[in-house]
């Protein structure tokens, strides 16, 4: 099962905005997921595959991060663009 989590500055609009998109994507791809939002700064205690977020959060999501784990997260400039998710997380799994 893929983990994603969606994060955004306050963990209540833009990051739900991002679960809401993501989770009718993976439905249509028929990727088994768990999809969990959340802030910034409360991201590092949940355990994820991915991360879905905007450049602004992905800057401090992988400003300590190793390697492997900055690879973990997507940046998505159309927060709740379904072709552009889409695109990003099969990305993401192809290379991985």
């Amino acid at each position: 099962m893929l983990k994603v989590l969606c994060v955004c500055g306050c963990g209540l609009g833009s990051s739900f905005a991002i679960e809401m998109s993501a989770k009718a994507v993976l439905q249509k791809l028929c990727i088994d997921a768990s999809i969990d939002h959340t802030t910034v700064s409360e991201a590092s205690s949940y355990k994820y595959d991915i991360i879905l977020t905007q450049k602004m959060f992905a800057d401090i999501l992988t400003s300590d991060a190793s390697e492997e784990d900055k690879k973990k997260v997507i940046i998505l400039n159309k927060l709740t663009d379904k072709k552009e998710i889409e695109e990003k997380i099969l990305a993401y799994m192809n290379a991985n």
